[in-house]
């Protein structure tokens, strides 16, 4: 196998839809990243959980942070600097002022953590790969085919960033069938990740880039990055070595 980088920035995203949390290093399963993705905000009245993507009430949802500390549930940030956990009784009322519609936190039928007698199931709205690699030289490419000059890596969600040694192309097109082990964890690579609205709504810190979406479609045919298939559970850490079997 041949090194193709290491590990630049380690994510989880507790709750679907809100900001991520910069980790050094994450669990993973077969399942994906240990605490990942596991609750979602959903609409009180339709039942069906946020979508940033398709529906602009939603998207002040990237503009709050998560955390979870321990073992613990998630907390969400606000803008105003206010954090609260999920099961705080005052948490409904706060979404419902933040978003202007009223909201609820739910559970993912598949948790492993028995939520689901503390908050409603929810249906995922796709079914989502176990892990999302990205790499810099994708990112350096796109940037390369745009007129914006820094494109933030948080607009794509991934799990891992690599930083790899290659610069200035959609690296991981080459990866897509192949094995990759980062750290001590071996995953196979099975398809690009096509892109939505996400990669272009506003953040905190970056503005809303319609550009960036339509350079993925007409440049990489919507892929940018990809998702993975952990073969055996493992531990990655920022400064990992990366190889690919290329």
């Amino acid at each position: 196998m041949m090194c193709v980088g290491k590990v630049l920035e380690v994510w989880r995203y507790p709750v679907s839809s809100i900001g991520g949390e910069l980790m050094e290093s994450i669990e993973t399963s077969s399942n994906g990243v240990v605490g990942d993705r596991e609750f979602a905000l959903f609409d009180l009245e339709t039942g069906l959980p946020a979508a940033p993507e398709k529906a602009p009430r939603w998207r002040p949802a990237l503009f709050m942070a998560c955390d979870r500390i321990g073992g613990g549930l998630p907390r969400l940030g606000f803008p105003d600097g206010r954090w609260m956990q999920l099961d705080d009784t005052r948490l409904r009322v706060t979404l419902e002022q933040y978003f202007g519609f009223q909201v609820g936190v739910g559970v993912y039928a598949q948790s492993a953590l028995g939520d689901e007698n503390r908050f409603p199931v929810v249906r995922k709205r796709y079914a989502p790969s176990p892990l999302h690699v990205l790499t810099t030289a994708s990112l350096e490419k796109l940037s390369q085919l745009s007129s914006v000059s820094d494109i933030d890596r948080r607009r794509f969600r991934p799990s891992i960033l690599i930083e790899s040694e290659e610069q200035n192309v959609f690296l991981e097109n080459s990866w897509i069938g192949q094995k990759l082990q980062i750290g001590e964890l071996p995953c196979n690579v099975v398809e690009g990740t096509k892109r939505c609205g996400m990669t272009l709504i506003a953040q905190p810190g970056l503005e809303e880039e319609p550009e960036i979406l339509r350079n993925i479609l007409r440049h990489n045919s919507r892929n940018l990055g990809v998702y993975c298939d952990v073969k055996r559970a493992g531990t990655v850490s920022v400064g990992d070595p990366v190889y690919a079997d290329i």
